[in-house]
């Protein structure tokens, strides 16, 4: 498997290195490919791949019967050093036996829970929502038990409005979707401006459930180099976009899943800038929003003028995954997305609207947020601190800037499936990094979650977990 990742990255990255480096100068013809796969013991057509990555990198320029030769590449580079090289091409996803072959286990109650991504329950306010909901189906028991409006509860879509106040383009009420949890709003979002065979930009890794919902639609991935500190290479998007080679293009900006990273401010802007230049709908997943840990942190939707940008959420992360309560903001695509929803579920479950309806007028979901933030904060901190030190020596982590995540590099190409497999058998529950790509990517890495208080049993745990690895 090791193999099959590294076999064209590497030899693009060293293709790469040696033109930068100036062993290749400006305007200099690069050997052949029959002459290159001989050098490096590969077929053709992976030289051909390291190529189509290099031109697009614009370090090359393929001519047709004159060869291959090296551009001026004084200008800066495409991508930040550290960001992992390869063709930007769309692929099918089939990764669906193995999501579900990992996400079984979790129902499991004796298991050492570390690789779903949550909050634990004990950090959560259940005790208070759940006399609050008894409350407002005491108080409005017709408006519990009937249909709502396909909108969404006026009042509950009022709070959702407010929130966007400090947007340099608010969010307007009549613009808001109510979706049965950030799943429903982005499938929506996917049905609304792609269509069956069509390619979707994503980040890499992301998010396996989003890789999931693009293999039962069946829609194509094209994965985008993306880094653990600035989020998705905008320079690479371009390139697709300018291409047309994508119809539209997922992300999450804040507190990304799984490598935790917040794109700046600045970054976000320009990312809405270039799907409106090229008229390239912007799928925003913002359902982590809440919990970066330095607060107030914007969406990309808070700078869409043109309404590009469709924008999901939802508080399974940050209060209750069990109220499966999402919303959407579609901006220009909103007539459309309404359509789908109405033949798709009707309208969203009355109760969980309510309820945070209440919530959210009463100041305490923005209170709870506050202390929630801090929580995780302190969490990932000890816990980055913990596996650094059970783990391997050459593991390597980035600390995230929100959620609840530890994206964990393993050293020696280390295969954390078969990790996984012998962690489970001693009743801990982890989650192996190849999921998080719609490619052979990501095999030595695994996601942790530290969403809950490190106690005996998780030091215990995680002490195992790096154990097994050095065994590895």
């Amino acid at each position: 498997m090791a193999d099959e990742r590294f076999l064209y990255e590497n030899i693009s990255q060293r293709l790469r290195n040696q033109i930068l480096g100036g062993s290749y100068h400006v305007g200099e013809k690069l050997p052949s490919m029959r002459r290159l796969s001989q050098v490096f013991g590969v077929s053709i057509n992976t030289i051909m791949l390291c190529f189509r990555q290099l031109e697009s990198d614009e370090l090359i320029d393929i001519r047709p019967r004159s060869g291959v030769f090296v551009t001026n590449h004084s200008l800066p580079k495409i991508c930040p050093s550290n960001v992992a090289h390869f063709p930007l091409l769309p692929v099918e996803v089939s990764l669906s036996e193995d999501i579900f072959h990992y996400m079984e286990p979790h129902i499991e109650e004796h298991l050492v829970r570390l690789g779903i991504a949550l909050p634990a329950r004990e950090i959560m306010p259940i005790e208070h929502v759940l006399r609050t909901m008894r409350g407002v189906t005491r108080r409005q028991p017709l408006d519990a038990w009937d249909y709502m409006h396909p909108h969404g509860y006026t009042k509950f879509t009022s709070q959702l409005a407010k929130r966007s106040l400090n947007y340099p383009v608010p969010i307007a009420q009549e613009d808001l979707i109510v979706t049965n949890g950030c799943m429903e709003a982005i499938e929506l979002a996917l049905r609304t401006v792609t269509q069956r065979g069509d390619t979707v930009a994503v980040e890499t890794p992301s998010y396996y459930g989003t890789l999931l919902a693009l293999e039962v639609m069946q829609r194509k991935a094209l994965e985008i180099p993306t880094d653990y500190r600035n989020g998705i290479c905008l320079d690479a998007l371009e390139q697709v976009f300018k291409r047309q080679q994508v119809s539209a293009c997922l992300v999450s900006c804040n507190a990304q899943n799984p490598l935790g990273f917040t794109m700046s401010e600045d970054r976000k802007q320009k990312l809405v800038k270039l799907a409106t230049r090229y008229n390239i709908p912007l799928i925003e997943n913002d359902i982590w929003g809440d919990t970066v840990y330095a607060g107030d942190c914007l969406p990309a939707k808070a700078y869409d003028e043109a309404g590009m940008v469709i924008y999901c959420n939802s508080f399974s992360k940050s209060l209750m995954p069990g109220i499966r309560l999402g919303w959407v903001a579609p901006g220009r695509f909103h007539h459309r997305l309404r359509e789908l929803k109405q033949i798709s579920s009707i309208t969203t479950a009355s109760t969980p609207q309510l309820l945070m309806a209440r919530l959210m007028e009463s100041g305490f979901y923005a209170q709870h947020v506050q202390q929630l933030r801090q929580k995780l904060a302190v969490q990932t901190q000890e816990t980055v601190a913990t596996v650094l030190k059970a783990f391997p020596e050459g593991t390597r982590i980035e600390p995230p800037t929100g959620g609840c995540v530890l994206w964990v590099g393993l050293p020696d190409q280390i295969d954390s499936r078969l990790l996984f497999d012998q962690a489970l058998a001693k009743g801990i529950h982890i989650f192996p990094g190849s999921v998080f790509s719609a490619g052979p990517r990501h095999f030595d890495y695994l996601r942790l979650n530290a969403g809950a208080p490190l106690d005996d049993k998780l030091r215990s745990a995680i002490t195992q977990l790096g154990d097994m690895a050095k065994r590895i």
